[in-house]
């Protein structure tokens, strides 16, 4: 009798801590189905931005060419195309753009206060960057006249030959061999382009002057 005491009175307290942790556990589970789970935009930050990217347009910073003059054979190339087509009449050149004249063909380009681009026969430019802090246009063939007309920097790419012209230059690639030649009519040019060795140079030239620069040697001659 002295032992089932015992053991009613260890069995009756085991069953009060049973039935506490019960409750206890039974509230918290309460709580937790009583509160709202947060909704995937409360927990994934949104996005606060949105895209001006376009393939097919130029940003609308960048400057307008309007092609003024043209006779014979002229391809144009936009900006999402893979091959030129020929055009007919003037048509307004942005960013991103080519324009290529085939034999005993011209084109006058025009960026209004900014520059001016007469091409020779056979000549290929694309509009790299027209943005009025910095116009670049790459020049693979043929003779083009650059006349700038403003204060925003007019740069051109030829080969391996970087052209900065502040006045009215001619630069023409020789269709035979990679020699450019480039003519300093006003104003004046700096030229920049590495050596075999990975030298950086970079070269003032004025008005008056001729430039020949060999882009397979790397070197250049001054007249």
């Amino acid at each position: 009798m002295k032992y089932l005491k015992y053991i009613l009175l260890f069995l009756i307290i085991l069953i009060a801590v049973l039935t506490g942790l019960y409750l206890f556990y039974k509230q918290k589970a309460e709580q937790i189905v009583s509160t709202p789970l947060p909704t995937i935009s409360e927990i994934t930050p949104q996005p606060t931005f949105t895209s001006n990217f376009s393939l097919e347009n130029a940003p609308t910073e960048s400057l307008k060419g309007s092609i003024t003059k043209m006779t014979g054979e002229v391809d144009w190339q936009d900006r999402i195309a893979t091959e030129a087509a020929k055009i007919s009449s003037p048509i307004t050149i942005q960013q991103g753009e080519k324009l290529l004249t085939g034999e005993k063909s011209t084109l006058s380009l025009v960026f209004p206060s900014a520059v001016s681009i007469n091409f020779s026969e056979k000549t290929t430019i694309e509009m790299m960057q027209t943005l009025p802090v910095d116009l670049v246009f790459s020049q693979t063939t043929g003779t083009a006249e650059y006349n700038k007309t403003d204060n925003d920097p007019v740069s051109v790419r030829t080969l391996n030959l970087l052209t900065n012209i502040t006045g009215d230059t001619i630069i023409s690639i020789n269709p035979n061999k990679p020699i450019i030649t480039l003519i300093v009519k006003s104003g004046d040019i700096t030229v920049a382009y590495n050596d075999l060795k990975y030298l950086s140079h970079e070269v003032t030239i004025s008005a008056g002057h001729t430039y020949t620069f060999n882009s397979g040697t790397r070197k250049a001659a001054l007249k």
